[in-house]
């Protein structure tokens, strides 16, 4: 599975078609706890994953060059809608405060994700044992 380098909510739906409308999304953080988060090769409906459905998007530049926005969309909660149903979608929270990821990530965050891990360093053998 392709790995992309986790950013703010407005940064990756600026880069994702259609500015992530449609797209599922989570918060990074998720997957570090072991939750079970969406992934390209599964299909986003009939799983049981945490996740943002994103409905809305309102993107805004400001004066620094970072994005702000409001995201709106359907949450779900190991499988389960935590939307209420006479809803169509709610506010997603904590867009800005945490970083967050795509199940299919943009082709930018990929390469930056690998041109990340070409300049680690390599684990020297000597110092492992």
């Amino acid at each position: 599975m392709q790995r992309a380098v986790p950013v703010p909510l407005p940064r990756l739906l600026a880069l994702l078609p259609r500015n992530g409308l449609g797209a599922s999304v989570y918060e990074s953080r998720w997957a570090g706890k072991g939750l079970p988060v969406p992934t390209s090769s599964a299909a986003s409906t009939g799983d049981n994953s945490c996740r943002w459905e994103v409905k809305k998007v309102k993107l805004t530049p400001a004066d620094n060059g970072k994005l702000h926005g409001r995201a709106y969309g359907v949450h779900f909660w190991k499988g389960k809608r935590t939307t209420p149903a006479d809803k169509d979608y709610e506010p997603i929270r904590h867009a800005s405060k945490y970083l967050w990821q795509a199940a299919v990530p943009p082709p930018l965050l990929v390469e930056q994700a690998r041109q990340a891990a070409a300049r680690a360093p390599a684990p020297d053998a000597a110092a492992e044992a």
